[in-house]
């Protein structure tokens, strides 16, 4: 599913964020990406999803190399990848059902599929009672399950999270961790980035450690 090799990547002043990172996620899998403020694991999760260049290495998704991927064919690509923040980067003025809808509209589908696509969504996050409120309207912990509907509302095969429990208290936490277990048992692939050792103790999937940049566990 995917594969790294001796990836590099270097910001303006000469800061190393990821340093020789080789490695390999299997389809279907569930991964903790974690590793202190500054590791590289944000940076590592914007690449995969072609956010972010890197400088040297190469990484295959699915067989395709996303180093040569074409700009007409980069839109493809990102519509099988799912990303869930932490600060949730949800539309303030925009209901959570069309939020989520939103994510259907961008790919231009009809909108009998968007309307059931958006329901389904929501039915998987438990929301459906709030289709009508909007972000500020609801907490902390209910945000960040739109954030989740929309990033699973276009059936995506890799779901990347980056520290999506980080501002929520650990009973919300883990809640929100399941819905991540609930689509790795559908068959999508799991990468969830966080530093909460509560969290890692909590499931023992595998761990993929970075260190200033450098891989200290895969």
């Amino acid at each position: 599913m995917i594969q790294i090799f001796n990836l590099y990547k270097t910001y303006k002043g000469n800061t190393q964020a990821l340093i020789d990172i080789s490695l390999e996620i299997q389809s279907g899998e569930f991964v903790f990406l974690t590793g202190s403020s500054g590791a590289g694991k944000s940076t590592l999760l914007k690449i995969l999803y072609n956010w972010e260049n890197f400088d040297k290495g190469q990484i295959l998704i699915n067989g395709i190399n996303i180093g040569k991927i074409r700009d007409e064919n980069l839109f493809t690509l990102r519509r099988k990848i799912g990303v869930v923040f932490q600060d949730y980067r949800l539309l303030p003025r925009k209901t959570v059902f069309e939020n989520i809808s939103f994510a259907q509209e961008a790919i231009e589908s009809p909108s009998d599929r968007i309307r059931f696509k958006t329901w389904e969504a929501l039915k998987k996050v438990g929301l459906t009672q709030k289709k009508d409120s909007f972000p500020l309207q609801l907490a902390g912990g209910e945000q960040q399950r739109v954030a989740i509907a929309r990033a699973l509302v276009n059936s995506p095969q890799i779901l990347l999270a980056d520290e999506p429990t980080g501002n929520l208290d650990p009973a919300i936490a883990l809640e929100i961790l399941k819905l991540f277990e609930h689509a790795n048992s559908q068959g999508v692939t799991v990468i969830f980035a966080t530093h909460s050792v509560e969290m890692l103790k909590a499931r023992n999937y595998r761990v993929i450690n970075l260190s200033k940049g450098r891989l200290t566990s895969k």
